[in-house]
């Protein structure tokens, strides 16, 4: 059907590049990864990308970061040593294009500043390009951002629009963000399967998952602390452009996979600012409103440099790390084993698996099947696994995350089953060693106070008292934080000034 501009809506009206904030750089771990890595932080040099906006002037279309066109030319200010490639013609500037632009690659802000090659395309050439054909358009580039939502006005029309998406991903290896809309979630781009959705941590995006080519799959993959989806689309395909470069730079192929990328910034997401994050059940990868968290840079970057490690019944691998390899069928699947120390704990274990769907086209017809592969993780000893601790195992989502607290002292298994031989999956995780819930005593204008902290705001805790170390043990207080406001501490205060010598500590049951 023949496609115009009102077909199409963005998620934004324009806005200037002035109303840009700094301090997100440090949500995202940005600024302490550069801190760390100096000259070494990577910046998605040499990192081909693509940026597609919805105008809303058809004459030139108003698209771009500057205007421009109908040839390539420079960047000037934000943009300055930047090429930008005006793929829809000569245009003019667009405020929310500049906006998205100065998050996405802008000069000494954006995530991937050091790209320096941008190709422009309006949303709706972009998608015509996808669908008119007989097979989606070859893009350039690796890292494509979406920063519209909207639908064709045909529900055949969007469902094409989708499968050549992504089709065009994974054929082309291509890595592509997307913002959600509000509301409903519109059919394009965010119900696509391949690309990562972006929302805000303030929840300012859809909540109401998937409605187009599979209904309930859940949106968004991460959020971002910044006031719109737009931005924080942008800041993530900054992100997976910056891990793409160091990716290439490892000399190994499979680590730049967008399966694998997405794989790391969702296992590297934080809970830390998000205390009531949670997993309603085993069929539900996500949070309902948060996805697999809070974009971070510096958990993702190290999982990646963790390194390739395969499948294994009888090797042990580390505590974060990752792998590209295939699915079996088999009873126990692909087996992943790795050890928490003695006397250490692991403050948070964090796993993503992704794989793509399976999409045939027949000259322009698309059609869609999805293998069905789930995330478990087992307590195991001497590389046999024992009581199973947590499970993924959504049958309409292409990703699967696990998540949890204080893991003790033991051997693991983490497990990828599938109902499919020979698809290809891409696993990562992470154990960030920690000293786990602690306990510390304060007295104030005489008043007793105990404080807990790093407590996971979804497990039972019980604080217990006695006289000294050798007496019996007398429960003071029982609480879980997720039952009232979830935080990660808690206070409890003594009613009376204490009198004698008092020990405290904290009592719970751990996952094994």
């Amino acid at each position: 059907m023949p496609i115009t501009h009102r077909q199409l809506f963005c998620l934004l009206l324009p806005l200037a590049c002035h109303a840009v904030r700094a301090d997100w750089l440090s949500d995202i771990g940005h600024t302490k990864l550069a801190a760390e890595l100096g000259a070494a932080m990577p910046t998605g040099a040499g990192i081909v990308l693509v940026q597609s906006e919805a105008n809303n002037i058809e004459s030139p279309p108003n698209y771009l970061p500057q205007a421009g066109g109908p040839d390539s030319f420079a960047g000037i200010g934000t943009f300055a040593g930047k090429t930008f490639h005006p793929e829809s013609g000569t245009g003019t500037d667009l405020g929310h294009a500049v906006a998205v632009a100065t998050f996405f690659y802008g000069s000494g802000i954006g995530v991937a500043r050091g790209a320096t090659e941008i190709h422009n395309y309006t949303a709706v050439d972009f998608i015509t390009r996808l669908t008119d054909g007989i097979a989606p358009e070859i893009f350039p580039g690796r890292v494509q951002n979406h920063s519209w939502a909207g639908s064709l006005g045909d529900a055949d029309e969007d469902l094409k629009a989708i499968r050549a998406f992504d089709l065009m991903l994974d054929r082309d290896q291509r890595i592509a963000v997307t913002g959600l809309s509000g509301g409903s979630l519109a059919p394009l781009l965010g119900s696509t399967y391949h690309a990562i959705a972006a929302g805000t941590r303030s929840a300012a995006h859809s909540q109401t998952g998937t409605t187009t080519d599979g209904i309930g799959r859940m949106k968004p993959d991460l959020v971002v602390d910044v006031q719109y989806t737009s931005y924080a689309s942008a800041i993530v395909a900054g992100s997976a452009a910056a891990l793409l470069q160091e990716a290439i730079a490892s000399g190994n192929a499979a680590a730049g996979r967008p399966q694998l990328l997405k794989a790391v910034l969702i296992a590297g997401a934080s809970k830390q600012n998000l205390p009531q994050w949670q997993r309603d059940a085993a069929a539900e990868p996500y949070d309902d409103v948060f996805g697999a968290g809070e974009l971070d840079l510096y958990h993702a970057w190290h999982l990646l440099k963790g390194g390739q490690q395969p499948h294994s019944i009888s090797v042990e691998r580390s505590m974060q790390g990752w792998d590209f390899a295939t699915s079996t069928t088999g009873t126990n699947g692909r087996r992943y084993f790795f050890t928490v120390p003695e006397g250490s704990i692991a403050e948070t274990f964090s796993a993503a698996l992704v794989w793509h769907r399976d999409i045939t086209n027949l000259l322009g017809f698309y059609f869609s099947s999805l293998p069905d592969l789930n995330l478990k993780l087992y307590a195991a000893s001497g590389f046999t696994t024992g009581a199973l601790i947590s499970s993924s195992t959504s049958s309409v989502d292409n990703v699967e995350h696990l998540f949890l607290r204080h893991l003790p002292a033991g051997q693991y298994c983490i497990e990828v089953t599938a109902d499919t031989n020979a698809h290809d999956f891409a696993l990562a995780w992470q154990a960030v060693p920690g000293i786990g819930p602690r306990v510390t005593s304060r007295i104030t204008s005489g008043q007793l106070f105990i404080d807990a902290a790093s407590l996971d705001p979804l497990t039972t805790y019980t604080l217990e008292t006695s006289p000294d170390l050798s007496s019996a043990w007398t429960d003071v207080e029982t609480f879980r934080t997720a039952d009232g406001t979830a935080s990660f501490t808690h206070t409890w205060t003594s009613p009376t000034a204490p009198a004698t010598r008092q020990f405290f500590r904290l009592r719970w049951t751990p996952v094994r």
